[in-house]
C-alpha cells in the first residue's frame, strides 16, 4: 500500500505513488532581485518545473505502513540528511549574509587560538562569553554576526561582523585603544596569549593586513560562505553561525523571463541604481547562473 507520502529524490519528488521529474524549462530563466540597506542583488538561474513521469517504479517506493529501518533504508536515511543538511546550511547562510548587511555592519574581527583547540562546543562557549564582556565593556551594546570556521590544523576561530568599535574604551578602570579590547576579552577567557583578535581580518603570513576596507556586501558574503563550506563538519541541530537579537528585512521579488540568448537575458537584467557601485557581477557558463550586485555608498 502506498499511502499519503511526499519524498524528495535526486531528479525530482514522488507524491502518492506518482514520479515527478524535475526538469529544465528551455529559455525560461528565474530573476530573484533582493535589496537590503544600499545593497541590491539580483540572481539570475534556469527555471524549472516538475513534469508527471506516471508511477514510481517500485524500488523507490517506502509503503505507508512500514517504518523506515535503519538496515533496510540506510542509504535513503543518509541521503534525506544529507540534503537536510545542505538545505539548513543554504538557509543559515542566506540568514547570516542578510543579517551583517541589514545591520550595516562595517568592521571585521577575527578571534584565534595558538592552542590547536579543535572542540566545537567549546569554541562557541569562548565566543559566547567574549561577546558577553565585550558588550559589558562597551555600555551594554554590542551587535555582531559571528561565523565559525575550522583552520587546516583543526582548531577554531570565529570571524565577527560588528559596528566599527570606537577609539577608545575604559576597561577595568584603564582607557585603552578600542582595537586593544577584543584581544584583552578573548585572552581572560582563553588565557593570557593563548589567542588574538584581529581587526580587520588576520594579518597574511607576509605580515600584510587583508579585509580592512572590505565593503558591506563582500564582508557578508565572507563571513557567511563558512556556513556551507564546513556544513557537513557540524551535527545536526548546531547553530552554523551566532547573532545579536535581530531580524533582516529583505525586499524579494521574483519574476520569469524568456530569453534565448544568455547575453540578452543578462542586458535586460542589468541595473545600477543611481549613485551605486557594482560590488559582484559574474556569470558561470556552465551552470548559466549570473548575480549583479550594487552597494550605494
Amino acid at each position: 500500500m502506498i499511502g499519503n507520502i511526499t519524498r524528495s529524490i535526486p531528479m525530482g519528488r514522488i507524491i502518492d505513488g506518482i514520479l515527478y521529474e524535475r526538469i529544465r524549462r528551455p529559455g525560461v530563466f528565474k530573476v530573484s532581485t533582493k535589496t537590503c540597506g544600499p545593497i541590491m542583488e539580483r540572481t539570475v538561474s534556469p527555471a524549472y518545473c516538475y513534469e508527471d513521469m506516471g508511477p514510481a517504479p517500485a524500488f523507490m517506493l517506502i509503503p505507508a505502513d512500514r517504518e523506515l529501518s535503519p538496515e533496510l533504508d540506510a542509504e535513503y536515511i543518509a541521503e534525506l540528511k544529507e540534503q537536510a543538511r545542505r538545505r539548513h546550511a543554504n538557509r543559515a547562510k542566506m540568514a547570516c549574509k542578510w543579517f551583517i548587511i541589514h545591520c550595516g555592519f562595517n568592521e571585521l574581527l577575527t578571534l584565534t587560538y595558538r592552542e590547536n583547540q579543535t572542540d566545537e562546543a567549546l569554541a562557541k562557549k569562548h565566543h559566547k562569553e567574549w561577546v558577553r564582556r565585550m558588550r559589558r565593556a562597551l555600555g551594554g551594546r554590542f551587535d555582531y554576526c559571528t561565523g565559525f570556521e575550522p583552520q587546516e590544523r583543526g582548531a577554531w576561530h570565529m570571524h565577527v561582523a560588528c559596528h566599527r568599535l570606537p577609539k577608545h574604551v575604559e576597561y577595568q578602570g584603564v582607557k585603552i585603544e578600542a582595537w586593544k579590547l577584543g584581544t584583552v576579552i578573548w585572552r581572560s577567557i582563553v588565557g593570557d596569549d593563548n589567542g588574538l583578535c584581529f581587526v580587520g581580518g588576520k594579518a597574511s603570513k607576509w605580515g600584510k593586513k587583508r579585509r580592512k576596507n572590505m565593503g558591506l556586501y563582500k564582508m557578508a558574503s565572507y563571513v557567511s560562505k563558512y556556513i556551507t563550506k564546513h556544513y557537513a563538519m557540524l551535527p545536526d541541530g548546531v547553530n552554523r553561525y551566532s547573532h545579536s537579537e535581530g531580524k533582516p528585512k529583505v525586499d524579494r521579488q521574483v519574476t520569469y523571463l524568456a530569453a534565448d540568448y544568455i547575453g540578452d537575458l543578462i542586458t535586460a537584467c542589468f541595473q545600477v541604481p543611481g549613485g551605486s557601485v557594482i560590488v559582484s557581477h559574474r556569470f558561470a557558463p556552465l551552470s548559466e547562473f549570473y548575480i549583479l550586485a550594487t552597494e550605494a555608498p
